[in-house]
């Protein structure tokens, strides 16, 4: 298998049949295109998930908190309580867990959540270091939304625009490189997305109008990854203009250089969500009043089988990454390092 997400074909049938016992509290669990799993303990519902960290060295500590923080809020709850696990490579000084944990401190302290539990330790046959996360919210029965309830229909809204975590990765990481092909208040502009990977805001504020069906964090994958698992979990197709998807400049400067798509560029930092297209002005209006940038690009259809994406006047099959366009750029730019 390609570096990144494990393809839907394989989870179904090497993951999802070997879920161990049924358990009539879980509401919601492992599914294709689901951000997080529900569980019932009496009058309440956790909404929990996990995610981990492996393509930032830099930024690790704060991109773990977010990315999972991100999960929850796309069911339009806060997060509450954060778990990690922290596998260092050999050689990894004090100094190098006590960077990582000051980074989980100042985000969980910008999100109001508290870090409750995990594990670290030094792991052989590791060349960097990984987190994975572990994050829970709270809310009530049938408070939230989900990935699986886009209709056809519908109108796909897009929050800020793509590729900002990919972006934020690259300049981070690459940074001695990429001065050398691009300007320095590009690469700066790249660096500052880091500010802008949660989509907590864009949740709770669109889940707040009791206008969404749907909503989606891409990451992984991409945009176009993205959208294909809303629709996997709502089990529609979908039309997407791609003409009216926001870049923003820095993105498009990487991505011209590097040679990579930003559609397929891990995209934490916005977020996807659907709503009927009679309310679509009042969710988009909603949005920017928040201060929370929104665009249409698309709308759901009803052929499963029929994701298309417009580009001007031609129009072609919407693209489903097989890995993400972060692991093709990295092997481009530790091209460039080394030319």
């Amino acid at each position: 298998m390609l570096p990144g997400k494990v393809p839907p074909d394989v989870l179904i049938r090497s993951v999802f049949p070997f879920l161990g016992s049924d358990d009539r509290d879980v509401i919601l669990g492992p599914s294709i295109g689901r951000d997080a799993s529900l569980i019932r303990v009496g009058d309440t519902v956790f909404v929990v998930s996990t995610d981990p960290v492996t393509g930032s060295v830099e930024d690790i500590g704060w991109i773990a908190v977010n990315v999972n923080a991100n999960d929850i809020a796309t069911f339009g709850v806060r997060p509450r309580w954060f778990l990690l696990s922290v596998l260092l490579p050999p050689g990894s000084t004090p100094q190098d867990l006590e960077r990582i944990m000051r980074q989980v401190h100042e985000a969980s302290l910008a999100l109001g959540v508290s870090v409750v539990g995990g594990h670290s330790e030094v792991t052989e046959g590791l060349g960097r270091p990984i987190i994975t996360g572990f994050m829970i919210g709270v809310t009530k029965e049938g408070a939230y939304v989900t990935s699986s309830g886009a209709r056809p229909g519908d109108v796909i809204v897009l929050t800020k625009t793509v590729g900002l975590e990919g972006t934020s990765i690259l300049c981070t990481e690459g940074r001695d490189v990429l001065h050398k092909h691009l300007p320095y208040e590009v690469v700066q502009a790249g660096m500052s997305l880091r500010s802008m990977i949660s989509v907590v805001k864009d949740g709770t504020a669109a889940y707040s109008t009791g206008l969404v069906t749907a909503m989606h964090d891409p990451t992984e994958g991409g945009v176009y990854g993205g959208i294909h698992e809303i629709c996997d979990a709502s089990g529609t197709g979908c039309e997407i203009d791609s003409t009216t998807i926001p870049l923003h400049p820095a993105t498009e400067r990487l991505c011209h250089l590097l040679n990579i798509d930003p559609l397929g560029l891990i995209s934490s930092g916005c977020m996807l969500m659907t709503c009927p297209s009679q309310d679509k002005d009042r969710l988009v209006q909603a949005l920017t009043d928040a201060g929370i940038p929104t665009t249409c690009i698309g709308r759901v259809t009803a052929d499963a089988a029929r994701r298309v994406m417009s580009t001007g006047d031609a129009t072609r099959s919407l693209p489903r990454p097989l890995t993400d366009e972060l692991w093709v750029a990295l092997r481009r730019m530790e091209s460039l390092r080394t030319s």
